[in-house]
């Protein structure tokens, strides 16, 4: 929450949503510029996810028909299930033998959860997330007005982390680009500790050693 002492500091592991470059930010807001020049009542595309949350202004969601969705979840989980322990494999590309049968019947005995497919289906009805730099205040974001360009804005106290961050990257993961990811974060602000892991998508579960070291380290 804003103001909140009771985070003394974050670790992120091959984390999620997007991590914006200083220059993409910077054409985001000349496209900015641009569309409230052709409408001077519109103030929304210059202001961050959470302002534009806060002013209950987001744009309908638009999710594909409900069978549709369904119907697609359903495919993707039965291409998945027969499939674990080759894909598994894959994200571990450094310790493959870590996974092992409990792992590979623990993700398959969740995908046969009864609730598996609205979770299939709700990433179709998920709004516009947040990115990096916004939550972790960094020096480049959207949101960021100067004083003549705030007018009509709602009063908004984005919630926010300021502290000492540690990005322990696994920069073999085959789903992104991981190195670029962790350079990304690397860039948002000072007090951002960059540490690559040589691991895939999960490596606090590859090398849980190695990422242990790293959070020990860096806690010094």
């Amino acid at each position: 929450a804003p103001g909140s002492n009771l985070c003394r500091g974050l670790v992120l592991m091959n984390s999620a949503g997007p991590v914006k470059t200083a220059e993409e930010i910077q054409q985001e807001k000349e496209e900015a510029r641009q569309a409230m020049q052709r409408d001077k009542k519109n103030k929304l595309p210059q202001y961050s996810i959470a302002q534009v949350t806060a002013m209950n202004a987001l744009p309908l969601c638009k999710p594909p028909w409900r069978p549709v969705a369904r119907g697609f979840g359903s495919v993707l989980l039965a291409y998945l299930r027969p499939n674990i322990q080759s894909i598994c494999a894959n994200l571990y590309p450094t310790n493959p033998s870590a996974v092992d049968n409990d792992l590979c019947q623990a993700i398959e005995r969740d995908s046969l959860d009864p609730g598996a497919i609205y979770v299939m289906m709700a990433g179709a009805k998920l709004p516009v997330p947040r990115t990096s730099n916004e939550l972790l205040n960094g020096d480049f974001r959207m949101g960021l007005l100067h004083n003549d360009e705030k007018e009509g804005q709602s009063d908004v106290v984005e919630s926010t982390f300021d502290g000492p961050v540690l990005i322990a990257q696994g920069v073999l993961d085959p789903l992104n680009d991981a190195q670029d990811r962790l350079e990304r974060f690397g860039a948002l602000r000072d007090g951002i500790t960059m540490d690559a892991i040589q691991a895939g998508h999960c490596p606090h579960d590859e090398l849980p050693e190695m990422v242990a070291e790293s959070i020990l380290t860096w806690k010094r």
